[in-house]
């Protein structure tokens, strides 16, 4: 599909703005699961709409086989001795950065919106969620944040407090439970299976902790609440105990008592599974639906950002389920280019043998 250039107070993206931009040689968005969600086109200077494109305008694309445009403002470009510039924009969900927001005494996600919706200056996104999550919000402590960096980034933050998977429409922001679905769809060895590769790195694993946290007296002196060592309960990887110090004064809105210390602790390496390596797996696959002997299954096999798929790999002994965490579009021939997985845990805990 066509690109479509907007001025940069577009709000409906219903028309066709300043022009669709029909001499763009390349176009492919990138999106990954609760991460970027970006824009990188081509256009020749000779092209039509050229003097159009210009930094801060907002360019609509098409970034998923299923959905709708979506708006990306334009930030950046490169104008190479060969008439072909290039361009980088980035989803209009961006702009939450320029919005600042602050709040105190925050204990739940619909809380947390609403500290969001008072953003200034004046918030145009809507916020929405399925999710019914209660829990003491760190970020909510007053100092003044930017919007984007209170859904995610830094700890405490509303994703990092209450989980979940973020999908952008617009200007509606949603937090979801599950973003996607098991598709039931297999990437087998020697049918749509093209290259694999798995990457695990265990170094930053541990199954007990010494938990602490760290405020002030009431003098406003240094005060730590340090807890017992805490097992994990989970299997060790590699057969020996290792210990580590966990700061969980993010977790706290005030003062908590050792034994709390030592629940939130134990809570906290169970639910991230410490105890497991980092896992990083990118596959790369021909979609059935994209074949012609499947076309009347596409339906059935439809994939994409956040869903979970079957990767079969008899040579590694691998056979699991995994989620798609990273997808590129390419807008023109409106056909995906890449998708890359990333292992549920569930699933490599099984496949280590360490479930209990």
């Amino acid at each position: 599909m066509i690109p479509i250039l907007y001025n940069s107070d577009e709000t409906s993206f219903a028309s066709n703005g300043l022009g669709r931009l029909r001499d763009t040689i390349s176009c492919r968005c990138s999106e990954e699961r609760n991460g970027i969600f970006e824009c990188d086109f081509e256009y020749p200077v000779n092209g039509q709409n050229y003097d159009r494109i210009l930094l801060g305008r907002t360019i609509a694309a098409k970034y998923d086989d299923s959905e709708d445009l979506q708006p990306f403002d334009i930030v950046s470009n490169s104008e190479p001795i060969n008439g072909i510039v290039k361009y980088h924009a980035v989803h209009i969900s961006y702009r939450q950065s320029k919005l600042t927001a602050f709040g105190t005494g925050i204990n739940s996600l619909a809380a947390a919106f609403a500290m969001l919706d008072n953003a200034k200056p004046d918030n145009p996104f809507t916020y929405e969620t399925d999710k019914a999550s209660d829990g003491y919000l760190a970020v909510g402590d007053g100092v003044p944040r930017s919007v984007k960096s209170i859904l995610g980034g830094v700890e405490g933050s509303i994703l990092d407090t209450y989980g979940g998977e973020y999908k952008y429409n617009k200007f509606i922001v949603s937090l979801l439970t599950s973003r996607g679905s098991d598709k039931g769809f297999a990437i087998r060895y020697g049918v749509n299976l093209l290259d694999y590769n798995n990457d695990t790195n265990y170094s930053e694993s541990f199954n007990s902790c010494i938990p602490y946290w760290a405020g002030t007296n009431s003098s406003g002196g240094p005060l730590v609440v340090r807890g017992a060592r805490v097992d994990s309960g989970l299997p060790s990887y590699n057969g020996r105990i290792e210990c580590v110090p966990l700061d969980l004064t993010s977790k706290f809105e005030s003062q908590p008592t050792a034994a709390q210390v030592e629940a939130a602790a134990r809570t906290y390496m169970q639910s991230n599974q410490v105890n497991l390596p980092a896992q990083t797996i990118k596959v790369n696959f021909i979609r059935l639906q994209d074949s012609e002997e499947y076309a009347e299954y596409a339906a059935l096999l439809d994939c994409k950002l956040c869903d979970t798929v079957r990767v079969i790999f008899p040579r590694y002994n691998m056979d699991g389920k995994f989620k798609i965490v990273k997808t590129v579009y390419n807008s023109l021939t409106e056909r995906y280019e890449e998708m890359e997985l990333g292992a549920l845990s569930t699933t490599l805990s099984q496949a280590l043998g360490l479930s209990k």
